[in-house]
This record gives structure tokens, C-alpha cells and sequence, in this order.
């Protein structure tokens, strides 16, 4: 009797351990893309530079391609960000010239 109950709890414990570890090996996935909306300046590098000094390179699309001729120029942009080997990167969905 005590060796049959002392399993059943055993066996219990083990579901709840690997009950317990799926949700949390869903938190470990890398992270998706995530969608943003910032204002910063275009800067020689075909990068963004927000206010916080942040920098994102800026992803080869065709409004990515558009928005890095405006060099020097202060934008507001709605994209989407990820970091891919250690840099910052930025789809951008659309932008707009934000005039001084």
C-alpha cells in the first residue's frame, strides 16, 4: 500500500514538473519581430538614430530604400524591429518627413 501511493505521488510530481516546463519553454523562444512607432534622424549609414541615441539599421525594402534617401532629416517611422547578430534592425511599414 505505501509503495503504491508513494508512486502514484511520485508519478504526480513528474506531470506537474513537465506541466510546469512547457510554458516556460515557450518564453525562451527567440523573440518575434516587433512592431514599433519612432521618431529619429537618417543618418549617413542607412541608419535611424531615435532620440534615446538608439541606432537601427534600416532593412532593404522599398520604403527602406526611399526612407535612407533622406539623409540628415528628422522622420517618424512605424516598422517593425528585430535583432539579428547583435545588431538592430527596422522594416519600415511607412514613414513621414517630420518638419522642425
Amino acid at each position: 500500500m505505501k509503495r503504491t501511493l508513494g508512486r502514484v505521488v511520485c508519478g504526480l510530481l513528474m506531470v506537474a514538473m513537465v506541466s510546469g516546463s512547457a510554458p516556460s519553454a515557450e518564453k525562451k523562444a527567440p523573440d518575434k519581430d516587433q512592431e514599433i512607432m519612432m521618431t529619429g534622424t537618417i543618418n549617413n549609414n542607412q541608419q535611424i538614430v531615435d532620440r534615446g541615441g538608439q541606432v537601427f539599421s534600416i532593412a532593404r525594402t522599398q520604403e527602406g530604400n526611399e526612407l535612407v534617401s533622406h539623409v540628415g532629416m528628422k522622420v517618424q517611422v512605424k516598422g517593425s524591429v528585430a535583432e539579428r547578430k547583435g545588431k538592430r534592425w527596422i522594416t519600415i511599414l511607412h514613414y513621414e518627413i517630420v518638419k522642425r
